[in-house]
């Protein structure tokens, strides 16, 4: 017949952990050994012993049966203490008959104070020792994690977590880590690392974050277990793993260790992910600082050399035109690249101070058509050769924003059109209203954007052609993008039916205050 097997894993770890003499055999031999004794002492000493003494004698032999050996030698002891009592010191001697019927009692007694004594002293043996294998375990876990906190790269955390899982669970394990969209093995190359494992089921686990082979219903035929390592649906890997006894696999505190183990290493791995995203958002602030930094210092010292570049151009420019100079084009030429350069230099500074934080908002009501036409007037210049045309629903149309940051809006988009589409492409200015909304259009003839770059040319240095000879450093349509922004708009560009580019943003419409009237009289 086979030994039973115990239930649990505390029971498990009793029988495995017991030294070769604290065997049920053993304790049963143990107890006859005193028996034998404590009833040859008991035979040299009768004459100066009573029998309720040695009844005390013989249970305290249980006693330490049943500490040393269990509950059941403490019963066979008991049974064994009982009937040597009854041979060699109840008349008559060497008979289980009594002459007096109270030693039945006394029988009866004996045997279920010792029952009572090995089985209570058995329950806390059986006590203490699940009170040190559960220590045992905590301090493992403890260790885990301590170890686990000052690992500092996803290697340094798996080999970590693979040493103590296999310390812990009897096992041997492999970890794969998700780095990018691939799954890397991180298993020490100097492990010996017996466990062989099907790339295909730990990529089948990681994508549908279940776990699978020993003891789940998906692939149960392979000989080990894969647990996605996930926290908070973030997944961040696989841990594979293989007891060393399958059946001790099945028993509740060993999926819950396994499971404890699974959550520190998954931990340990999220830490380590946010410590790298940390990482790299800082280096991405500082690198936004030092470059807000450097491009304000450089607006700063260029504003002042280029306005008075720029009026001296234009000075010059009046006086060769009066005195009718061939050299008249080539002085406003100057004025026009200078002016040019200011408004390169004027993006640098807003780009930093929007950076920062430095840009003043100033709402007020503002006439859409003056603002076009100042835009418009500024950009003169450059616009001279194009047909520039406007569509507005209503001249008098009252919007709510800083009129110097629009402005700036309508400049850029205008640059911007001048710039791709060519001085004698056609541009138009389309204004429309819905209901709480103002949408603004600015639409050329050129060539339009390329594929896929709708949303990239707003960010900041980005440009719609990378090896171009336009002039610029990408950062108009960043700024038109943070300005629309502050005044709680959307800004978007598309390409329109016969392939030029239009750009759209949008503005809160509301109602303007009423004007008070003055009577006359």
């Amino acid at each position: 017949m086979a030994k039973p097997q115990p239930r649990t894993l505390i029971g498990k770890l009793l029988v495995n952990g017991k030294a070769r003499w604290q065997t049920p055999l053993t304790g049963c031999t143990v107890a006859l050994l005193l028996c034998a004794l404590i009833t040859l002492l008991a035979q040299w000493l009768a004459p100066h012993i009573e029998p309720a003494n040695l009844i005390m004698v013989y249970l305290l032999a249980v006693m330490l049966v049943a500490l040393f050996y269990g509950r059941w030698p403490s019963v066979f002891s008991a049974i064994v203490n009982v009937l040597v009592f009854d041979l060699f010191f109840v008349q008559p001697l060497g008979s289980l008959a009594v002459s007096d019927l109270q030693y039945l009692v006394t029988f009866a007694v004996m045997l279920i104070v010792g029952l009572t004594v090995g089985n209570l002293t058995a329950g806390v043996r059986h006590q203490t020792r699940i009170a040190r294998t559960g220590e045992r375990r905590a301090r493992l876990l403890y260790e885990m994690s301590s170890a686990l906190g000052q690992a500092m790269t996803q290697a340094e955390i798996a080999a970590t977590a693979q040493h103590f899982i296999d310390k812990a669970l009897t096992a041997r394990s492999r970890i794969f880590v998700r780095q990018g969209h691939t799954l890397v093995d991180m298993t020490p190359e100097t492990s010996d690392g017996g466990l062989a494992v099907e790339p295909a089921t730990v990529h089948w686990s990681i994508d549908r974050d279940k776990p699978a082979g020993l003891g789940t219903d998906t692939l149960p035929g392979i000989p080990y277990r894969l647990c996605p390592l996930q926290v908070d649906q973030r997944r961040f890997g696989v841990l594979a793993i293989k007891p060393s006894k399958s059946r001790e696999w099945l028993l509740p505190e060993q999926q819950r260790l396994l499971e404890t183990c699974t959550l520190l290493t998954a931990g340990a791995l999220e830490r380590f992910a946010l410590a790298e995203s940390a990482e790299k958002a800082r280096l991405a602030t500082e690198g936004e600082r030092l470059r807000n930094a450097l491009l304000s210092a450089l607006s700063h010292d260029l504003r002042t050399p280029l306005t008075v570049l720029s009026g001296q151009a234009e000075n010059l420019a009046w006086d060769l035109t009066s005195v009718s100079s061939p050299y008249a084009s080539q002085a406003d030429d100057i004025h026009q690249q200078a002016l040019d350069t200011a408004r390169l230099v004027s993006n640098l500074l807003d780009m930093a101070r929007l950076g920062s934080g430095g840009m003043v908002f100033h709402p007020s009501w503002q006439s859409l058509e003056e603002m076009m036409g100042s835009a418009l007037r500024t950009m003169r210049g450059s616009l001279s050769r194009n047909h520039v045309q406007i569509d507005l629903p209503d001249a008098g149309l009252l919007v709510e924003c800083d009129g110097v940051l629009m402005e700036r809006v309508f400049i850029n988009l205008l640059e911007n059109a001048v710039k791709y589409a060519g001085p004698d492409a056609g541009i138009v200015l389309r204004a429309d209203t819905r209901p709480g909304w103002l949408e603004v259009t600015v639409e050329d003839t050129g060539p339009g954007i390329p594929p896929g770059a709708e949303i990239a040319i707003f960010e900041k240095f980005a440009r719609g052609h990378r090896e171009s000879a336009i002039p610029g450093v990408g950062l108009g349509l960043a700024i038109c993008r943070a300005i629309i922004d502050i005044h709680q708009g959307r800004i978007w560009a598309d390409n329109t039916r016969s392939g030029g580019a239009r750009f759209h943003f949008t503005l809160p419409l509301t109602a303007p205050p009423e004007l008070a009237q003055t009577e006359e009289t």
